[in-house]
Formats: C-alpha cells, sequence, structure tokens
C-alpha cells in the first residue's frame, strides 16, 4: 500500500489470499453483501488487488472492515 494524505479508495493487496481478484470479490459480496471491485478489471497486474470504496460513514467502513477479514479467513479454509 501507497500511503497519502487523502484518499477514497483503497487498493488492497490479495496475492497471499488468490491469483484469481475476481472469484475472491464475488465470494466477498455472496458471503457479506460487501461490493468491491476486482483489480483485475483494471488490467496490469490487478489480478493481485480488489478495489475498495470508502466514500461513505466510518461507521460503515469498520463495519465493512470487520466483515471483509471474517470473509477473508472463511476463503483461505
Amino acid at each position: 500500500m501507497i500511503s497519502g494524505t487523502a484518499t477514497y479508495l483503497i487498493w488492497l493487496g490479495v496475492k497471499q489470499v488468490t491469483t484469481d481478484s475476481q472469484e475472491l470479490a464475488e465470494f466477498i459480496k455472496k458471503e457479506t453483501g460487501l461490493i468491491i471491485s476486482a483489480g483485475s478489471v483494471y488490467r496490469g497486474n490487478g489480478h493481485d488487488f480488489i478495489r475498495i470504496n470508502l466514500a461513505c460513514p466510518l461507521k460503515m467502513v469498520k463495519d465493512g472492515m470487520q466483515r471483509l477479514a471474517t470473509v477473508i479467513h472463511k476463503y483461505n479454509k
């Protein structure tokens, strides 16, 4: 991750979880209802990332990150 002073998007590296960000994004949506973007849509090495939009209230961001952490552990099993 590259730190910055402000953003509303996170590019989260998932290389240690999967080589198919599209499959992971679909799994996350099915299991949690979170709608994220598979980095593979953006070409290059995008398959190593998912893109998450943070343009929402902090309470929603925290809830989404908690659900994301839970589903990543479930995906690995």
